[in-house]
């Protein structure tokens, strides 16, 4: 899962270009989720990020925690969010997704944006929701989204992007029989003293509702329908518009009550 520890350039380039349908979501989820009589206001935001999402809950009035691998993208989280950290609405954690832990379980559990498309086994997959549902209240509700080969597909391209910015080539590979491949990203963002290296290879796989059915099973969580739109379900990057939509499904599931 080596991948998943972003390096500072590109959490910087990540930042600046690659949150736009998580902000876009964010507000929908919370609004969800304030609806579902959930016994308190406390999330996880699980692969977190520069923290968009986690920005969005505190801002809601939520307790927030945030968690991730790469120690570039909570710095970045740390400093946006700065205000929050420092009340304590706001707790960043540097960990794993397969083996996180929390300080105290929360009501909801969130992962955005296909993060959760770099596990790469249904075993890991099944790891990480044990560990969320160790994390939540009874009762609680994990909502994430996974990734569709047809998000994935575009990577079978070389595109440059080359603005005042930015200078940055994408090369990878995308295999439909095997549902992995690589993105290679590469070359230099920002500008004068502050322009960086951007240099980061990618690894995800691509799994299918029968898959996620058995590891949430294997995990002790329940699936449960949802009522988001459409909309949601598709990409918001130009290069993405080479393939078909829908390129994501969003997923919810809950803990089950200690009665149950």
């Amino acid at each position: 899962m080596g991948n998943y520890y972003y390096t500072d350039g590109f959490a910087t380039f990540f930042d600046s270009r690659y949150t736009g349908w998580v902000h876009t979501f964010s507000p929908r989820l919370a609004d969800h989720l304030d609806r579902q009589g959930l016994p308190e206001r406390s999330v996880i935001d699980l692969c977190c990020g520069t923290g968009v999402t986690a920005s969005v809950f505190c801002a809601a009035g939520w307790q927030a925690t945030g968690v991730d691998g790469s120690a570039a993208m909570l710095d970045i989280a740390r400093k946006k969010l700065a205000p929050a950290v420092e009340s304590g609405t706001l707790t960043l954690i540097e960990a794993d997704a397969r083996t996180f832990r929390t300080p105290r379980p929360a009501a909801a559990c969130v992962s955005l944006d296909g993060a959760l498309n770099h596990l790469g086994s249904v075993a890991e997959l099944t790891q990480c929701f044990t560990s969320v549902r160790e994390a939540l209240l009874p009762g609680g509700e994990f909502i994430f989204d996974l990734y569709a080969g047809s998000h994935f597909r575009h990577w079978n391209n070389v595109t440059l992007t080359d603005d005042a910015e930015a200078v940055i080539v994408k090369r990878g590979v995308w295999d439909d029989g095997a549902r992995t491949g690589m993105l290679r990203v590469s070359g230099v963002f920002g500008t004068g003293m502050a322009a960086e290296r951007v240099d980061q290879t990618l690894r995800s796989w691509e799994y299918d509702d029968a898959e996620v059915a058995e590891a949430l099973e294997a995990a002790g969580l329940v699936p449960a329908e949802h009522d988001f739109e459409q909309r949601y379900v598709k990409c918001d990057s130009g290069s993405c518009s080479l393939t078909p939509v829908p390129c994501r499904t969003i997923y919810r599931a809950r803990k089950p009550l200690e009665e149950e």
